[in-house]
């Protein structure tokens, strides 16, 4: 089994390594990863691609993510059926520049009105001060949760969470590295930046 030590390494280095050695033709890996956001991103990544993940937690916030490499596994498919999908790339908690005060009014008004609109998002990404959206005390969480409710995936930056120290506060959406996030967006026929 090939050891990799992808301790003290940030997103989305340690899922990059891993995404290496699979497709260098490893059939056992075991990712040593010292954060529990790196944890999940190499086990998510490992795991939508159809391989078989088993994590040890262990102590002192290592981790080891243990990787046996389906020969069956398909490629994760990036592409969209519908030529109309599109997905929401969301970088701030305000909408525009300006006021501060009218910007958070904007983005509330936007993700309202996006959830009443046809189509809907195949998915809403967060990231830099965009995550605090979907975060406790923001004022879009029954914006959010209506998407969701009506199908529409919610993906938040891990690294951003930690950078700002509010991921203990996160009440909405999946936790993603770079890595995923780079590929949903290739995988977006379009993409609407906000």
């Amino acid at each position: 089994m090939k050891e990799l030590d992808c301790r003290k390494q940030f997103c989305p280095v340690p899922v990059l390594n891993t995404k290496k050695a699979i497709e260098g033709g490893e059939k056992e890996l075991s990712v040593l990863v010292d954060n529990a956001p790196a944890r999940d991103n190499v086990k998510r990544f490992a795991s939508n691609l159809g391989h078989f993940v088993d994590v040890v937690d262990e102590g002192n916030g290592n981790f080891r993510v243990n990787i046996a490499v389906n020969p069956d596994a398909k490629p994760l498919d990036a592409d969209h059926p519908d030529s109309d999908a599109y997905a929401v790339f969301i970088t701030s908690d305000k909408l525009g520049e300006g006021e501060p005060e009218l910007g958070g009014i904007l983005m509330k008004a936007f993700l309202n009105t996006i959830g009443d609109s046809q189509p809907l998002p195949l998915e809403v990404i967060f990231m830099n001060n965009g995550v605090k959206l979907a975060c406790e005390g923001s004022e879009v969480l029954d914006s959010l949760s209506a998407l969701v409710e009506k199908g529409v995936k919610i993906y938040v930056c891990g690294t951003c969470l930690n950078y700002l120290d509010i991921l203990e506060q996160k009440k909405i959406g999946e936790v993603v590295g770079m890595f995923d996030i780079v590929n949903l967006l290739i995988g977006a026929p379009k993409v609407i930046k906000i």
